[in-house]
């Protein structure tokens, strides 16, 4: 393909672009869209049936048309109640009540919204920190361990699938016992290791290691412990999960696993 069909390829899109950008901003809406934009909950606030009143009483609120950027300032509610003189002569609009109740129903609405959030907030921050300390330590090097990896220093997989993101995980996840938590955890790291190419097969595996004893590492990428660290975790460990003293088989299978890998490695 020649050089000035790429171009004209080129120019085309933009146009193209432009044009879609300045339909888009000349596109105008009424109140009675805005109204079925919002949230079922707003029709429950106790302002609600005089603010629809005050509409379907005028003609002129009726039949007006907004612009884009007056339907953002209006469904996101960021016009202060001091500055309403300068909302409705910059947008034409006219000095109604139903402005005004608008904006404390959507105001009163985002701030139930944000309440409910922090209440959840804290309700998981609860249970997590509820967790035993073995379980909780693994939990937060997990984290540690992918903002080490992740070019931007954030940690999504750990998000996705360790940390609680609702109520209901967290009453789950606070359900676990220690073999479901290392199930979990040996899961997340293979998720890690698909995801980060510098994340090393031998790091995953000293690290499930560490946590399945409960010698959580210190530092990224983990040092390997000391022999003699190694042995009297396993020792302290064999006395409650032995199967002979009524352990879990399972859990005691792994717990020899990563005793021989962090001896071996």
């Amino acid at each position: 393909m020649h050089i000035a069909s790429v171009l004209t390829i080129l120019v085309r899109r933009t146009m193209r672009r432009r044009r879609a950008r300045r339909s888009r901003s000349r596109r105008t809406y009424s109140l009675s869209y805005l109204l079925s934009r919002q949230p079922k909950t707003l029709r429950k606030h106790r302002d609600y049936a005089v603010m629809i009143g005050h509409l379907y009483a005028s003609k002129r609120l009726q039949q007006l048309r907004i612009s884009r950027r007056c339907y953002t300032l209006l469904h996101h509610a960021r016009i202060a109640s001091h500055n309403l003189h300068h909302f409705y002569r910059t947008y034409r609009l006219p000095a109604d009540p139903f402005f005004p109740l608008f904006f404390s129903i959507k105001r009163d609405y985002l701030a139930e919204r944000e309440r409910i959030r922090e209440e959840r907030r804290r309700y998981i921050q609860g249970a997590v920190r509820s967790l035993p300390p073995p379980t909780l330590s693994g939990i937060k090097y997990l984290g540690y361990l992918e903002r080490h990896y992740n070019a931007a220093g954030l940690s999504p997989l750990w998000q996705e699938h360790i940390f609680p993101s609702s109520k209901k995980q967290a009453d789950a996840f606070s359900r676990y016992d220690r073999s479901a938590w290392l199930d979990l955890f040996d899961r997340h790291l293979q998720r890690l290791e698909q995801r980060y190419r510098d994340l090393a097969p031998v790091i995953t595996r000293r690290v499930h290691a560490c946590l399945v004893l409960g010698l959580v590492p210190a530092r990224i990428p983990p040092p390997r412990p000391t022999a003699n660290e190694v042995a009297r975790r396993y020792r302290s460990l064999s006395l409650v999960h032995h199967p002979d003293r009524g352990g879990d088989p399972v859990l005691f299978i792994q717990i020899k696993r990563a005793r021989d890998a962090l001896l071996e490695s």
